[in-house]
């Protein structure tokens, strides 16, 4: 069985800068916290869970845990500002119909495998009028913590002969590496070549069009 799966922002779509200023942003009001740190910290840990960077920020900043409630608040003010602000504004970056088209006709299984909450990015993926091309969407939730649960239940559930991933999240690189049937295809939307590579991705290109003829040939 061959499966095709894909992180969403910075490889369908890629407002990560965005998110991250409106994190950035909405931590300084809400928790005191340096805008320019919280952007950097959004970036350096892309393909995280959003519970972990709020996490990181409110443990830092108060040394005691983040409670569910607590988050819940936060996070819905963060989800509604880039429904409201950010997100109906969206475009799919260059080549990426062609990709999923490709990737719907060419493999067995496709699905999306994000850090968003589960909610939204379901939301997002039919905002973008292009569920058709997935056999599943995956967010975090209570279930699924983090995209090593994403990876687990496809590997073990499909069982594939191959499993193509693209992601541009350093992250995303380290957890794949954990899966031998895993190959990784890493994009430059906010990371350097170098960075990905010592993150561990297995194969870097630039744009979509590069990633779809090298998914081609793999």
């Amino acid at each position: 069985m061959k499966i095709f799966g894909t992180d969403y922002d910075g490889v369908i779509i890629n407002i990560e800068p965005q998110k991250a200023e409106a994190f950035g942003n909405l931590l300084n009001k809400e928790w005191n916290i340096d805008k320019q740190e919280a952007s950097k910290l959004w970036i350096a840990t892309g393909g995280t869970s959003r519970r972990y960077k709020f996490d990181f920020y409110y443990q830092k900043q108060f040394n005691m845990q983040l409670s569910d409630a607590e988050y819940k608040l936060v996070e819905k003010k963060f989800s509604d500002l880039l429904k409201s602000e950010y997100y109906p504004k969206l475009e799919l970056l260059p080549g990426a119909l062609e990709l999923l088209k490709y990737t719907k006709q060419s493999f067995d299984f496709s699905f999306v495998s994000s850090g968003v909450p589960m909610e939204e990015i379901n939301y997002l993926v039919n905002l973008n009028g292009i569920s058709k091309y997935f056999d599943l969407v995956l967010g975090t939730d209570e279930t699924y913590k983090t995209k090593n649960n994403h990876f687990k239940k496809i590997i073990d559930e499909k069982n594939p002969d191959i499993l193509i991933f693209i992601a541009d999240g350093l992250e995303d690189m380290k957890v794949t590496k954990e899966f031998s049937v895993i190959q990784s295809i890493a994009i430059t939307s906010n990371h350097s070549k170098e960075e990905l590579i010592d993150a561990g991705a297995k194969n870097v290109v630039d744009n979509l069009n590069q990633a779809l003829s090298l998914i081609e040939h793999l």
